[in-house]
């Protein structure tokens, strides 16, 4: 976290469950729902689950131009030069988004941990990925 605050980006409300399933169409705009995943955190790393998502429900795969086009119109606000600081937050965004789901195991019923951890593997492999190659596999990862 202390390289990703050299970036100048300072910490807000993260929202860690950004998925299709949280927006909700009023008219012309979009609201989000369920922030109860919700932390101060970096704000990059709100893009952990959408990004997930996208491969998992749209089928896209992790070099689809579309992360990078996403990714490119999330980060405007903040300004030019910031792909890696955005990188970063998702490399340490997605071992937070781990550490998360395991305080939720711990407050689950034996009977649901079956069924939970199913989903729980899937998030531990892709934070493992992570660390497999500091810029990962994916387009969005890659400086632009």
């Amino acid at each position: 976290m202390s390289e990703l605050a050299t970036h100048d980006v300072p910490e807000t409300i993260q929202h860690d469950d950004l998925h299709l399933a949280n927006l909700y169409a009023q008219g012309e705009r979009l609201r989000v729902l369920d922030w109860g995943d919700s932390s101060i955190s970096h704000p990059f790393a709100s893009l952990v689950v959408t990004f997930r998502f996208l491969e998992e429900t749209n089928k896209l795969t992790p070099t689809d131009p579309w992360f990078a086009r996403l990714r490119d119109a999330y980060l405007e606000p903040w300004g030019p030069g910031l792909a890696d600081a955005f990188a970063l937050a998702i490399r340490v965004g997605t071992f937070a988004h781990a550490f998360a789901w395991g305080r939720q195991r711990d407050h689950l019923p034996e009977e649901a941990r079956a069924e939970f951890d199913a989903g729980f593997a899937i998030i531990l492999r892709r934070a493992v990925a992570q660390t497999l190659d500091a810029k990962g596999p994916a387009s969005y990862l890659r400086s632009r």
